[in-house]
Formats: C-alpha cells, sequence, structure tokens
C-alpha cells in the first residue's frame, strides 16, 4: 500500500495540470473576469524566448520580465500579440484574451490598450512562476474593466517629490490596470503665465509634460486639477491676488464676479493644460466654497450663493470646452445649497428622514435645472458611506436629468504618517460597486495632500481601488489584502501574520494624542493642551492620574517589538517594494516614541528620592535622542520626496488648518513630540537635571 501511496503521489506531481483553478501561487491582480484552467502542458517562465506583434499590432510596453525578451521570430516558445475584431473578443478597447499552452501565448485584442493588459497579466503570471519556482499552466484568460475610467488622484498640496519617483508611480499603477490620474498641481507646477503662483522648487511645464508622455505609454491618462472658486488659498494667500477675493478677509474663495478673476484662472488652466497634453478632463474644483457672495460685485448683483456658484461653473466650463477639455467639478455645493448634503454623507440620518428632505428640496434643485451646464462631469464624493441612501438619490439625480457623473472614493483622507480604517477598505469595495452597478462615468480615488502621508503608505488602498474598480467581487478585506502582498511584495508574504500594517493602523490611533489631552493629529493646532508632569514631591500622583495613558503606553511598547518583529521578517523576504517595507519600519519607530516617553515618566513619578536624579538623566538621554529618530525617519523618506518648503515659501494665511502646512519645515510631522520634550526639557532644568 505504501508503494501505491508514492507511485499516486508521484504522478500527481509529474502528470498536466487538469485543476479547473489556478494553482494558489498564481495571483492575477486584479483578478480576471475568467480563467479557464485547461487540460494540457503549461511553461516555466524562463521558457519563453521571444515576443512579435502580428500584422497591424505593435509591442506595447513591457514589464521586466517580458521586456527582456529579443521582438523578432527566434527557436523556441514565444509570445504572439494580435490586434482583431473577432466576435469573441470583449466588446472594450482595454479587453483582452491570453491564451497560454506549451507552445506559446497568444493575446488577442481589439486595441493597442488591450495588448498592453494582456502582457502585464503575463508579466504577473511568469513573476509568479519564477518567484515560487513552479510552471504556469495551459490557460486561456478572458479580461476586461467594468469601469471604463479608474482614476488616481495626486495630490501635490504640500510636497513634492524627487522626479524619478514619478515614473515609479506609473510604472506600478500600469500593472494593476488603473489607467488615469488626476493631479492636484496647486503650487507645484511653475506656472508660465503668473509665475508668482508657483512655488520656487515647483516641477516645469515642460518636465511634466514628459512624464504625461511616459504615462501615456502605459496607457495612463493624466489631466490636471487646479483648484478653483474655493480652495484659492495657493493663490489669493499674495498681496496682489487680494483683489480678487470674495472676502476681503480670507484667502479660501474667489470673487466670481470679478472679471480678474478668470482671466488669473484661465491662465492657470492653459499652463495646466500644457503640463497634460495627453488628458481630455480638467477638473476644474468648486468645492467646499463656504458661505459666497461677501463682494461688493456680489451684494450688488443680486445673486444667491446658488446662482454665484454656478455662474462661476458656466464660465470654466465654457473654457474648458473652447480647450477641447472635458470638465469635472466636485458636485458637494449643488447640493449643499439645496439643503440636501448631509442626507449624502451622515449615516446618522434615518432613512424615512432622508427621504422626506429629498421630496422637499429637490423641487430647489429642478428649479435651478437651466443652470446646470450639460458638457461638465459632476464629481459625487463619498469617501466613508457611499451606499447611504442620500448618496445614491444624489447619483440617481444626475442620470434622471442627464447629467453626467463620476465617483469619487479615497485610499487616503485626513490622518496623519498612515491611512487609517483597513486603509479605507469598505468604502472603496462599496463605491466601486455602486460605480459599476449604477453605469457612472467612472470613479477617482483620492488621495488627500493635508497631513502628506509618504505615498508608499497609501499603496495597499489603491490595489483595493485597482481590484475592486477592474472586476467587483464581494470579498474581504482580509482576502484582498493577502493578494495585495502577495503581489506587491512576495508570495511569501501572502500570509495574515505579515499584517504589520493593520497593527500600525492601531498603533497609530493611541500615538495620534499620546502626548495632549486636548487637539488631534488630523489638523495644525497653534493651541492645544500637553499632558501635565510630575510633581517632584507627590509619588505616584502623576501615575494615578494617567493610569489609562500609561497602560495604553505600555502595550503599545509590547505592539511595537511584535510590528519591528513582522517588519524585519518582511524585509528578509520580500522581492519588491523593500522600500515601503523600509517607510513602514521608520513609521514604527516614531509611532512608539510618545509611549516610551509615557512609560520613562511614569518611572519618574515612582521613583524614590534619592533615585530621582538617575531616572532624570534617562529621561533627558532618551528626550535628547529624538533629534536620531527623526534624522533615520528624514532620511529614508528624503530617498522620495523633497523634504520641506523652500526659503521664503509663505504658508496659506486661514482655514483649512492642514497638520501639512503647520510649517514650512518638517517639524509639522512631530508637533506634539517636540513640544512635550521641550516641556520636559524645561522641567527637568529646573530640578538641577541639565
Amino acid at each position: 500500500m505504501r508503494i501505491i501511496f508514492v507511485i499516486i503521489c508521484l504522478l500527481s506531481i509529474f502528470r498536466p495540470l487538469s485543476s479547473k483553478e489556478l494553482p494558489k501561487c498564481f495571483q492575477v491582480f486584479p483578478q480576471p473576469q475568467k480563467v479557464e484552467v485547461k487540460d494540457g502542458k503549461g511553461m516555466f517562465y524562463n521558457e519563453l524566448s521571444f515576443i512579435i506583434a502580428e500584422k497591424n499590432s505593435l509591442i506595447p510596453v513591457l514589464g521586466n520580465l517580458t521586456g527582456s525578451l529579443p521582438h523578432y521570430i527566434k527557436k523556441g516558445i514565444g509570445i504572439f500579440l494580435r490586434l482583431s475584431n473577432t466576435e469573441y473578443l470583449p466588446d472594450s478597447e482595454e479587453g483582452y484574451i491570453l491564451e497560454l499552452d506549451e507552445q506559446g501565448v497568444h493575446i488577442e485584442a481589439r486595441n493597442q490598450k488591450g495588448l498592453f493588459y494582456g502582457c502585464q497579466t503575463l508579466e504577473q503570471l511568469m513573476e509568479d512562476s519564477r518567484d515560487c519556482n513552479i510552471q504556469i499552466p495551459c490557460l486561456k484568460i478572458t479580461d476586461y474593466p467594468e469601469i471604463a475610467y479608474r482614476a488616481i488622484h495626486l495630490d501635490l498640496k504640500h510636497h513634492l517629490d524627487v522626479g524619478h519617483y514619478y515614473y515609479s508611480v506609473i510604472d506600478r499603477l500600469a500593472k494593476i490596470k488603473v489607467n488615469a490620474i488626476i493631479i492636484e498641481f496647486e503650487d507645484k507646477l511653475r506656472y508660465r503665465q503668473a509665475p508668482l503662483v508657483g512655488a520656487a522648487d515647483a516641477i516645469s511645464i515642460e518636465e511634466f509634460a514628459a512624464i504625461s508622455r511616459y504615462a501615456k505609454e502605459r496607457n495612463i491618462e493624466i489631466s490636471p486639477l487646479v483648484q478653483g472658486l474655493g480652495h484659492a488659498s495657493f493663490i489669493l494667500k499674495h498681496e496682489v491676488y487680494k483683489t480678487l477675493r470674495d472676502d476681503p478677509a480670507s484667502d479660501w474663495v474667489f470673487d466670481p464676479l470679478n472679471p480678474e478673476t478668470y482671466k488669473l484662472q484661465f491662465a492657470l488652466y492653459e499652463d495646466a493644460i500644457a503640463a497634460t497634453p495627453y488628458g481630455k478632463y480638467l477638473h476644474v474644483g468648486g468645492d467646499e466654497v463656504g458661505s459666497l457672495g461677501k463682494s461688493e460685485r456680489c451684494k450688488k448683483s443680486g445673486k444667491d450663493p446658488f446662482e454665484l456658484q454656478m455662474y462661476w461653473l458656466q464660465k470654466v466650463t465654457q473654457f474648458a470646452k473652447e480647450h477641447n477639455r472635458i470638465p469635472i467639478f466636485w458636485d458637494d455645493m449643488v447640493f449643499k445649497l439645496a439643503g440636501l448634503f448631509h442626507t449624502t454623507l451622515h449615516p446618522e440620518i434615518d432613512v424615512q428622514k432622508v427621504n422626506e428632505l429629498w421630496a422637499k428640496n429637490k423641487p430647489l434643485l429642478e428649479k435651478s435645472l437651466p443652470l446646470f451646464p450639460k458638457n461638465c462631469v459632476y464629481m459625487r464624493w463619498n469617501y466613508f458611506y457611499p451606499k447611504l441612501t442620500g448618496n445614491q438619490l444624489a447619483i440617481d439625480w444626475f442620470e434622471e436629468h442627464d447629467l453626467n457623473a463620476m465617483a469619487a472614493t479615497a485610499a487616503q483622507t485626513v490622518s496623519a504618517m498612515l491611512p487609517r480604517n483597513n486603509s479605507n477598505f469598505q468604502a472603496i469595495k462599496n463605491f466601486c460597486q455602486l460605480t459599476a452597478e449604477k453605469k457612472m462615468n467612472g470613479i477617482l480615488c483620492t488621495i488627500w495632500d493635508d497631513c502628506s502621508p509618504h505615498f508608499e503608505t497609501v499603496w495597499r488602498g489603491l490595489y483595493d481601488f485597482a481590484y475592486f474598480s477592474w472586476n467587483y467581487q464581494d470579498v474581504s478585506s482580509e482576502t484582498t489584502h493577502a493578494l495585495f502582498r502577495h503581489r506587491f511584495y512576495s508570495p511569501e508574504l501572502e500570509p495574515s501574520s505579515f499584517g504589520f500594517q493593520d497593527q500600525l493602523e492601531k498603533a497609530l490611533a493611541f500615538w495620534d494624542t499620546a502626548l495632549i489631552s486636548e487637539g488631534d493629529r488630523t489638523h495644525y493646532h497653534k493651541t492645544f493642551k500637553l499632558l501635565d508632569l510630575p510633581q517632584p514631591n507627590n509619588k505616584g500622583e502623576w501615575g494615578m492620574k494617567y493610569k489609562e495613558k500609561i497602560s495604553q503606553a505600555q502595550n503599545a511598547v509590547v505592539q511595537y517589538k511584535l510590528i519591528k518583529a513582522e517588519i524585519a521578517k518582511a524585509l528578509e523576504l520580500s522581492l519588491r517594494n523593500t522600500y515601503s517595507i523600509e517607510v513602514f519600519n521608520q513609521i514604527n519607530e516614531l509611532q512608539v516614541y510618545p509611549a516610551n516617553l509615557l512609560v520613562l515618566i511614569e518611572q519618574y513619578d515612582n521613583a524614590d528620592a534619592t533615585d530621582k536624579k538617575e531616572v532624570g538623566l534617562r529621561l533627558k538621554k532618551f528626550v535628547t535622542e529624538f533629534q536620531e529618530l527623526r534624522i533615520g525617519l528624514e532620511t529614508v523618506y528624503s530617498k522620495t520626496r523633497i523634504l520641506g518648503n523652500t526659503e521664503g515659501y509663505q504658508l496659506d494665511s486661514n482655514f483649512p488648518s492642514h497638520l501639512a502646512n503647520g510649517t514650512n519645515n518638517t517639524d509639522w510631522m512631530y508637533m506634539y513630540e517636540l513640544a512635550m520634550n521641550q516641556k520636559i526639557t524645561e522641567w527637568l532644568a529646573k530640578q538641577g537635571i541639565n
């Protein structure tokens, strides 16, 4: 019996695969629409020896493995690319059919975009074959996206990265079949027609046009976002432009009735279009305007805020049309001014109440319908609860009135250092599902730079977005994030034991407010309240007062060690994107600092009078060593990121108080650590500990 068992095992190893599912080691991301594993012999990744394009097709930009193959017929097994209009092909310009057997690989598509994505899928199969030392089975993949426009948001509001990093980001987005970027320039573009607006270290129009061309070659279309009407602080903070303010006391909003507003706004648009020559959209902003109509022109006009908002929108959409761009407009003000926005945003409002409010206020929208430009795309943003009744009613309203609408979700909102909420998994999943079901014009995944986390921390959320916007499946975050670790790092990091990003999200919840009793890390606060420090003669009193904080700090120290061990193992096993893990490692070192500080302060509080100086010296040394921790983090960050603003940079003057807009140097990243260290140093000095 033992001999028979051994024979059966050997046969199972060497016989051709006939399973109807791919072996677990193969994880194409995002998941294709249909995978058929067939009987027959497959191949190993290194058996391919050439790639050719048949008839009228061209060889697209290839990955590391496929890109090393010669582009001519040669002996051996090859990759054959073909364009055709055969009826069995997916009815999508990005669709393709990939067939692989021992004779070679055939990729067929209606469009070069489909051939590009077919090659991206093959590249992933080859990676897995190499990484797992396993044969790619004989198979057929039929694939296409459920949502045609799948864009991510690149927000340069408070930082720039070094030039090569943008190319790296584009390469990695292309691998997961993201096909568009909306780039929010603010003052990080070197505007020709309004040079004062561009920061001293801004990227040139020519340089970004080159990046746009590189992206186009990888089936990624870049379109610009230049904030208008509201969010105009990066422009209106300058003295020369103060006359364009709607409210003279605020740099937030343009005067919509000042002709000079449009002269400047259009000049910025024209330069942004020149920097993105292959884009078809122009995102004009227009959100979160707040109060509108304070200028003398507006007051005299008799127009109400809704009319002023839509007057501006009509002007900028006409500009976009004249420049062969489709305008995109954040839609929140439409519903705010109609008294309905809160129904799209707040889950605590009862569904019956939501329906009542829509029944009551919908006529206000209907009455204003002639003011809505038809050539505009209305971007329906909801970053947390897209399935709310109010949000769905808003989407349906656009559809009912033949107005184009896109969705906007978020992989990062206003979290410091690292996105939270499991990389905002559920909201991304839900809005991708809605977008596909309601056949919206596309979806954007925003990455807001208000707290300016490193871009490497956002990739997991972007993979979630790529997964659900290409082929929606009702799977859990555990499943999707395991696939992310497999594809992004290595198959060996797929197990949940490498969930260090989840653990860091939890740890940062304590780090956010560990050293303060009033304040938060989502905004830069000029006034906040640090924790008190112990009174030298009241042993144990401080520890009793902050008992809960100390317990949390002790737990944070334990969690830090577990995360550190996971990260060390991940660095050892990762085959790709190790820099991302290095960034997480530095975040872990920073997040535990307040916990260790609180533990040391408690030791001082509990020390006998004879031991207090010794503990105080240890505390002093620990505070002094914070500079080394800061240098370590910034050394890693600066491999890709330009840290701090140039000398003389003028910060935005008022609302909102973005964390990353707090200081011109990097002090905002450690605002409470620096303040507490200063407080401790002065406190120790009073006790003769210097």
